[in-house]
């Protein structure tokens, strides 16, 4: 952080300040961080990262991000965990299933899962939040938001066509 107070541009100053407070190692890949930012860029409460909770095996189930006071678990998945790389994409979905089953039983309202597309189309990630009852606790950030369309877009073109 010291280095960046050294930067010749405040503007630049300001928007790595932005993201350096917060950095947090337990997000667990770029798309919980990139979902970070754009839950606060549309103006939801900030989540708490990899909540456990116990599961009827005597093992954990973990979710990316939680809100505990409206009792909602985000999943922040992306399409490769189901496109058939990782296994059986039916069976994954089984899975998932099932363990959102087991969170519901150990006390979660509801569990929501996104994806890159969802992160770059804003009003996607929005709607699902609005529509399991995410209020929203600050002004939103159209600019912001705009420009994380613009980066993820391109780069959601540049995966879909090395395919």
């Amino acid at each position: 952080m010291v280095l960046n107070e050294e930067r010749s541009s405040a503007r630049g100053r300001r928007q790595a300040r932005w993201a350096l407070h917060r950095a947090d190692r337990a997000a667990e890949s770029p798309l919980e961080s990139i979902s970070r930012a754009s839950i606060e860029w549309l103006g939801f409460p900030a989540p708490e990262l990899q909540e456990r909770f116990p599961a009827t095996d005597e093992r954990e189930d973990r979710v990316d991000l939680w809100w505990p006071a409206q009792r909602i678990a985000g999943e922040a998945d992306g399409h490769h965990k189901y496109d058939g790389r990782f296994g059986d994409p039916l069976e994954a979905l089984r899975a998932r299933e099932k363990r959102d089953r087991r969170l519901l039983a150990a006390g979660v309202r509801t569990v929501v899962h996104w994806a890159w597309d969802d992160v770059a189309e804003a009003t996607s990630l929005r709607a699902m939040l609005l529509g399991v009852g995410m209020p929203i606790v600050r002004t939103p950030d159209p600019g912001r938001l705009a420009s994380l369309r613009g980066v993820l877009r391109g780069s959601l073109a540049r995966e879909t066509a090395s395919r």
